[in-house]
Parts: structure tokens; C-alpha cells; sequence
């Protein structure tokens, strides 16, 4: 379950965060900054985001996994990108089950109430998380160093522009079969069969045509099934 981040859950989100760092950017930062990491010193800073951002969290079975902060951005760089996903962090024994993704989705579908083109940076060593945003849609459209603890580090902007009209390919890993009346999808290990509506809309998807009346939720569920991908 997605929901609004609350004060009670600082401690969680700090938690999650200092795991994260210690994992996902050793050999990227500094190891002294890693060490360094204090939980009292990251609670302060995720109970200002919780006032000044906007911070949702996925929980399940009364357990916090995972965390997001976005909003818009007040940055100079990229400024046609008005919204940004500040950060998007899963405990690490929970991810590959599609909480980041989700994460990244409900983010994404409440700036574009405001914002049309959306971005978040990433360390360029972190080659998986880059894997997963592209593979969410997002496309890499700069590069820039940021000292971090007394090291450069390289950065990539990757971003998504939600005007732009986008298509999207059947993967290679998924196969169909039209019947009379419904379409049976392969997407290993699911068999997922569509009917009415969403049939109609599974074809103007893969035969690229206008998919303007589609519901984004729909073709979001695709790509969580890994049915489709965008061709970026």
C-alpha cells in the first residue's frame, strides 16, 4: 500500500536510506561518508522533507519498505523540467518485487498534474537503478560531476517528457493469441487474458496507434508485467 509519508515514519525512512547508501554507493562514495552516516543526523533531514515535500512511502503489513520524495524542482539546470523525483529508495531485501516501480509511477502521476516534464538524477555507476528507469519509461538527457564528500562524482539526469507522445513495443519475452472474443497474453510466469475495453486497447498499444484514451493505469500495468516496454 501506497501513502503519504507521516512524522512516525522518519526513523523508518532514515533507516532505509542509511542501508541503501552503504550498499548501493560503496566504491561510487567516499567511504568515510558512508561510515559517517548517522540515524539521529538523517531523521532531522527526512522530517524537513516531510514538511517541505511531498514524501509517500510503501507499506506492507505495517512495515515500511520503501520511500519517495518528489516535487518541483527549483533548480536552473534542465529548467524546461520543472518536477523532480528528489529520491526513491526500497530496504534492500525487498527489492525486485515491483515496490520502486510503484513508488516511481504514484511519484510521476502526481507531478504530471502540475508538471509536464519530469526528472531525477542518478549516479552513473549506479548501472541497475539506471537499468530500472529506463526501463520505466525515463531516458537519459545529461551528464555532470558533483563533489560528494571531497569526491567527484558523475551524475546522469535522467528525465521524461509526459507532452511527448510515446510508443510502446510488445517485449521480446512476451506472445499473444487472438481468439474470438478475448487475447490471451504469455507474459512468464502470468497468463493474463483481456476482453472488451482493455482488448481494444492491448491492440492500439502494439500497432501503434493513438493511445490518447487509454488509461494510463493500464498501460502502466503493462509494463509491470512486463508485456510492453517504451521505445525510447
Amino acid at each position: 500500500m501506497i501513502r503519504n509519508g507521516k512524522v512516525e515514519d522518519a526513523k523508518k525512512i532514515a533507516r532505509i536510506k542509511i542501508d541503501n547508501w552503504r550498499t548501493t554507493y560503496l566504491n561510487i562514495f567516499p567511504d568515510e561518508l558512508l561510515e559517517n552516516l548517522e540515524i539521529d543526523n538523517e531523521i532531522e533531514k527526512c522530517l524537513r522533507n516531510l514538511e517541505k515535500r511531498n514524501v509517500i512511502v510503501y507499506e506492507k503489513d505495517g512495515e515500511v519498505i520503501g520511500y519517495c520524495y518528489y516535487g518541483e524542482r527549483t533548480d536552473k539546470s534542465y529548467e524546461e523540467y520543472s518536477g523532480e523525483v528528489f529520491a526513491l529508495y526500497v530496504k534492500n531485501d525487498c527489492q525486485e518485487h515491483g515496490v520502486g516501480s510503484s513508488l516511481l509511477r504514484e511519484a510521476i502521476n502526481e507531478l504530471s498534474k502540475e508538471h509536464k516534464k519530469i526528472l531525477l538524477w542518478c549516479a552513473k555507476e549506479n548501472y541497475r537503478a539506471i537499468a530500472f528507469y529506463k526501463k520505466n519509461g525515463l531516458e537519459i538527457i545529461g551528464e555532470e560531476v558533483e563533489n560528494i564528500g571531497g569526491k567527484d562524482v558523475e551524475k546522469v539526469a535522467l528525465g521524461v517528457d509526459l507532452a511527448k507522445e510515446r510508443i510502446y513495443n510488445l517485449k521480446k519475452s512476451a506472445n499473444y493469441i487472438e481468439k474470438d472474443n478475448s487475447t490471451a497474453i504469455y507474459a512468464n510466469p502470468d497468463l493474463i487474458v483481456l476482453k472488451d475495453e482493455p482488448r481494444k486497447w492491448f491492440n492500439q498499444i502494439i500497432r501503434h496507434e493513438d493511445i490518447a484514451n487509454i488509461p494510463q493505469k493500464f498501460v502502466s500495468y503493462l509494463i509491470k508485467k512486463e508485456i510492453i516496454e517504451a521505445n525510447t
